[in-house]
């Protein structure tokens, strides 16, 4: 069986100007800005954050995907990349609703950060 990867191919980095986060810490393309992909299939779908808890996220999205269905949510952060495992939860007009599955400190620190960039609540 053949190995696959998936490349995300972004913007040229931008430098922030963000004093109190790291200044020199590309950013690529618009922090709200998401890829939907499904492991192991070879699809993404683009999305933008609509809502972001550190439990959930709303994203609109088009994607074709039934509740239930197990992705990954990469999102353009400050530094290093990161990708969260999570479930469909529920489609509507506003977005695609997922669920995050349990995840490590450091990407809880990692999209705590995230959330007040973007300015997010605490209710998605």
């Amino acid at each position: 069986m053949g190995s696959s990867f998936m490349r995300w191919d972004a913007a040229t980095p931008v430098r922030r100007d963000d004093e109190h986060l790291n200044p020199d810490a590309p950013r690529r393309g618009d922090a709200s800005d998401v890829e939907i992909v499904l492991p192991g299939r070879g699809l993404q779908f683009p999305g933008q954050i609509v809502g972001l808890t550190a439990q959930a996220c709303l994203v609109r999205t088009k994607c074709r995907m039934e509740d239930g269905t197990q992705v990954e949510i990469w999102f353009r952060t400050e530094g290093l990349p990161l990708r969260l495992a999570a479930k469909l939860v529920k489609k509507g007009d506003s977005g695609v609703q997922f669920q995050f599955q349990p995840m490590p400190m450091r990407k809880q620190e990692q999209l705590e950060v995230l959330r007040v960039e973007l300015g997010f609540g605490d209710s998605v």
